[in-house]
Formats: structure tokens, C-alpha cells, sequence
């Protein structure tokens, strides 16, 4: 291994990896003074994210009555959260540095637990659903920066994972010494994103923390949702070359957590499946 945890995330840590208009729009957002003219004028600079977010706004998991038009249009019916959201979610595709199978399949799997994270936090609170929703967008990031600053190592990994059939976090730890969920958390840091994704993407395997430990219950929520939303999207297979039914759903801390009933699972299989087949074209 030729990299340590901390050059790795100091090297991908530059903000010039975010797109500019990401940056910029990023920066805006956070500004309490922000107008909705100052963000359009910003968006619409680059046409793949403006294009994104008007997809994005426009699928079924908006529901909005009407088709969004134009990004002022946007930003006046879903408000500046989701917008904020809806910019860092179109501009994660660009972070992926090449696309082949690997890729693809890990990009299939980040929009599929977005979507099933906003599925799962639908009652939760329109604040949670959002974090939830780019959060499990997010959620492995740390993948993608592996994959793409330290290929070899990473087939390495997926290797280890498919042969010996071992969890991500241990092929990773074997091979690096760290693992996704450090380098994911570790360089949204950097780029300042809030608190609360940093929070999501270190610990959404929930294998450093008991959610019932963190006294933010806002955090835990979200958590816990993104939590699901990753291991019904593994019983499905959504993003990996087969479903893994052995994924004991109901036996989770985050469904326990979240009091989920075992009929709501069952609900949410087949909600997240029909939904991210006929939605997943809107991420592209």
C-alpha cells in the first residue's frame, strides 16, 4: 500500500475535485442572504447539472403536479434545502473518474439508496428526508475515491469480497488498513459540507457507533434510514452482481430503531425496487 488514510483524503480533499459550479453553488447556498437569481445564475453555467437537477425534479419522487420548467421554476416549488440537495446530487456523478462495470454498479447502488432512504424517511420530517436522501447518495464515496486513486488495491478488495464472500469494511481494512467510511467522512470535511452528511458517511454501516448512543436524534434518524436503505438495496441486489436475501432485514438496530414492522419491510421491497427502475434514468 502506497498511500496513508490522511494523504489520501489531504490529496482528494482539494475542493478543485467539486466541480466549480458545485463549489460556487455550495457557497451560495450556505449564504442566509442567498436570492434565487444569484443560484440560477450560477446552475445555469453548467448545462449537465441544470439538466440533472430538472430530471431530478421532475421524477415521480417529487410528485410535484406540475412539470418543472426552468430552474428559478425549481428552486421556487421545492425551496432552497432541496435545491441544495438536488446540487450536490448532480454533481456526484461527475466525481467518478472513469465508468466501466465496477463503477456503474457502485453508481447504481449510491442512486438506489438515496432513493430508498427518502422511501424509508417519508414520515420523518421533510429535514430528514433531504440528509437522508443525499446522504445515501453519498454514502460511499469513500468507494469511489479508492477506486479511483488506488485501483489496484481496490479490485483487490471487490476481489476479496466476492472470493472469500467477506463485508466491505473488513476486505478494506485487510487491504488498507482503513476503509470507505474513513475517507468518505474524512474528505466531505474538507470540502465543509454539513456536519450531518460527515456524520451519515462515517457511520452508516453503524459499525463504529449503537445509534441509541447518539443523543442527537435527528442524526440518529437519518442514520438509521440511510442504514436501511443500503441493506435493502443489498437484499436486492441493486448495484451488486446478485441479490442477498441472507441480509436479515428485520433484525436490524436501524429498522428496530426506526420501528419498523416486518410488513412495512415487505412494502418497502417492492417499493424501492419498482422506484428505482422506473426513476434511476433521472440520475444519468
Amino acid at each position: 500500500m502506497t498511500i496513508t488514510q490522511d494523504k489520501l483524503i489531504t490529496r482528494v480533499g482539494d475542493l478543485q475535485v467539486l466541480p466549480t459550479v458545485a463549489r460556487k453553488a455550495i457557497d451560495v447556498l450556505n449564504n442566509a442572504n442567498c436570492a434565487i437569481d444569484d443560484l440560477s445564475d450560477i446552475i445555469e453555467k453548467d448545462q449537465t447539472i441544470a439538466a440533472r437537477i430538472l430530471k431530478i425534479s421532475n421524477s415521480a419522487l417529487y410528485g410535484l403536479r406540475q412539470e418543472v420548467t426552468s430552474l428559478q421554476h425549481a428552486m421556487m416549488v421545492l425551496g432552497f434545502k432541496t435545491i441544495r440537495s438536488l446540487v450536490l446530487t448532480a454533481t456526484t456523478r461527475s466525481l467518478y473518474k472513469k465508468f466501466g462495470i465496477t463503477e456503474k454498479m457502485m453508481w447504481d447502488h449510491s442512486v438506489a439508496v438515496a432513493i430508498a432512504a427518502k422511501l424509508i424517511s417519508r414520515d420523518l420530517g421533510s429535514d430528514v428526508e433531504e440528509v437522508a436522501f443525499v446522504g445515501g447518495l453519498m454514502h460511499d464515496l469513500g468507494k469511489v475515491i479508492l477506486n479511483n486513486e488506488t485501483p489496484d488495491e481496490f479490485a483487490q478488495v471487490m476481489m476479496n469480497i466476492y472470493n472469500d464472500n467477506s463485508d466491505s469494511i473488513t476486505a478494506e481494512k485487510e487491504v488498507y488498513g482503513f476503509d470507505h467510511t474513513e475517507i468518505g467522512a474524512g474528505v466531505v470535511q474538507k470540502w465543509k459540507f454539513a456536519p450531518i452528511l460527515i456524520e451519515v458517511i462515517g457511520k452508516h454501516h453503524l459499525h463504529t457507533c449503537s445509534l441509541d448512543e447518539i443523543d442527537d436524534s435527528f442524526q440518529a434518524k437519518t442514520i438509521a434510514c440511510v442504514n436501511l436503505a443500503d441493506s435493502i438495496c443489498r437484499f436486492l441486489g441493486l448495484g451488486f452482481r446478485t441479490p442477498d436475501e441472507s441480509v436479515a432485514l428485520n433484525d436490524l438496530l436501524s429498522t428496530q430503531y426506526l420501528g419498523i414492522s416486518s410488513d412495512k419491510i415487505e412494502t418497502l421491497l417492492v417499493e424501492v425496487k419498482e422506484t428505482f427502475m422506473s426513476e434511476k434514468s433521472a440520475f444519468e
